[in-house]
């Protein structure tokens, strides 16, 4: 009787961010720190779990250059709180002006 060659299995255990679901990794502290600032972690009071967070609108036939000002119908990621400023990076956490949005309220 010869000895075959098999792959032996193998069980990882691996972490998963509970807010946005594709962030994983082997060590549970990298996924803490990244929880921390996860942009669908309504606790980092970011800009995609806000009521005033307005998406990029993005034409499918539309060649503008990212982030530059055009006279057409697509309008760049926004803050839409009046008091919000005009230019910054997105996505801001810890948002002073921050207000959970209806999807946030739900699942808090």
């Amino acid at each position: 009787m010869s000895a075959v060659d098999l792959p032996t299995p193998l069980v990882v255990t691996r972490h998963q961010c509970p807010h946005c679901r594709r962030y994983t990794r082997a060590s549970l502290t990298r996924v803490q720190q990244h929880m921390a600032a996860c942009w669908k972690n309504p606790a980092a009071r970011t800009c995609k779990t806000c009521v005033y967070h307005q998406e990029e609108s993005i034409d499918p036939g539309h060649y503008c250059h990212p982030g530059m000002r055009c006279r057409c119908n697509d309008w760049d990621e926004a803050c839409t709180h009046p008091e919000g400023p005009e230019d910054y990076t997105f996505p801001v956490t810890g948002c002073p002006l921050w207000e959970p949005d209806a999807r946030t309220r739900a699942t808090t």
